[in-house]
């Protein structure tokens, strides 16, 4: 693959340079005290830690899932040693309300959401990290405000990727709200194909993830997920149809965000993505395959002058679990190299 100018591709053995944090440390004894917010009428929790420049982190997950700011908890301390770090809970996770309308169980919702947080905080010239389902309210930003986004910031996302038709779908669940207990998230996250590494599925992280998990409004969510996606599929047989994968609640591209996928990713295939980009993957991850991310950065470096893309060999879903060091010292290493070219 030919690269543009300042683009390039780094593969890495991490686990020589970095030990996981969680193998370590335990990670609740570092949980900085959560924050609330309002945000139109939300209440938004987030974490806000560090001094330095601002920076946004935009976890990822879908309504009715255990997905929280609290997936960032193992990079914080290392990232809030380097920049002024604030965390949020997405609309409808985490701790953050649930949406008050049915219509605002979408994706443009979400987006709105994540940008009224920044302003709601009087953050300016950010640094925009995404992950996963996070990615793509961060792109879709940096190209709507581009005076507010100073990097962009993302790791594996088969969100915001263009499809492809061999990525593997995983089963939806059953529907049914079903209180899970702390065996059951432990084993969910021992078997997912999106965890290559087991080493940080400790104790402390599994707390974590069931907290989030067991809260009626996220329960809430779940069942108005599938109330959505029951009268989407019975408004829309034709659309259907044609394309299956739009009634899947854990396809990569849903109803409730595929037209806002598509125009933020025929917007960058015009050239309105200027930001200087950093995108993180790992080579082993299943749910967002490598390939995903390669065509992705493609796209990229076809109107963003500063591009990178770092792999991680032996390294699932999450690299800023699995590498904490490493990443900070590569987002640390991205965002002092633009700062000396502005």
């Amino acid at each position: 693959m030919r690269l543009q100018r300042r683009s390039f591709i780094k593969q890495t053995a991490a686990g020589a340079l970095a030990a996981p944090l969680l193998a370590n440390t335990s990670l609740l004894a570092s949980v900085p005290a959560a924050k609330f917010i309002n945000v139109d009428g939300i209440n938004t929790r987030y974490y806000e830690v560090g001094s330095g420049p601002d920076m946004v982190l935009v976890h990822g997950g879908q309504f009715g899932g255990s997905g929280s700011a609290d997936n960032w908890l193992p990079i914080l301390p290392f990232l809030s040693a380097h920049f002024h770090v604030c965390a949020l809970d997405k609309l409808g996770m985490g701790m953050t309300d649930n949406p008050k309308r049915d219509e605002d169980y979408s994706m443009v919702a979400v987006i709105r959401h994540v940008h009224r947080f920044i302003e709601t905080l009087g953050l300016k010239s950010i640094h925009l990290v995404g992950g996963s389902r996070g990615a793509l309210p961060s792109t879709r930003i940096a190209m709507d405000f581009p005076q507010l986004v100073r990097n962009l910031i993302f790791f594996d996302s088969n969100t915001l990727a263009p499809d492809d038709p061999n990525t593997p779908i995983p089963p939806d669940p059953s529907g049914e709200s079903a209180t899970p207990t702390k065996d059951s998230v432990r084993a969910s996250m021992m078997s997912s194909t999106t965890w290559v590494s087991k080493r940080h599925v400790t104790d402390e992280f599994v707390e974590a993830q069931w907290k989030i998990a067991v809260l009626p409004k996220i329960q809430e969510a779940e069942r108005k997920l599938f109330e959505l996606r029951d009268r989407f599929a019975r408004e829309n047989p034709e659309r259907v149809k044609a394309n299956p994968a739009l009634a899947k609640i854990m396809a990569p591209t849903p109803w409730w965000m595929y037209e806002v996928k598509y125009e933020t990713l025929d917007m960058m295939k015009s050239g309105r993505l200027k930001t200087p980009t950093l995108v993180l993957w790992g080579y082993n991850d299943r749910s967002a395959p490598f390939n995903l991310g390669l065509d992705l950065f493609k796209i990229i470096t076809a109107s963003v002058s500063r591009a990178r893309l770092h792999v991680f060999n032996q390294c699932g879903h999450q690299a800023y679990v699995e590498y904490p060091a490493e990443v900070t010292e590569l987002i640390l290493d991205f965002t002092k190299g633009t700062a000396a070219e502005a």
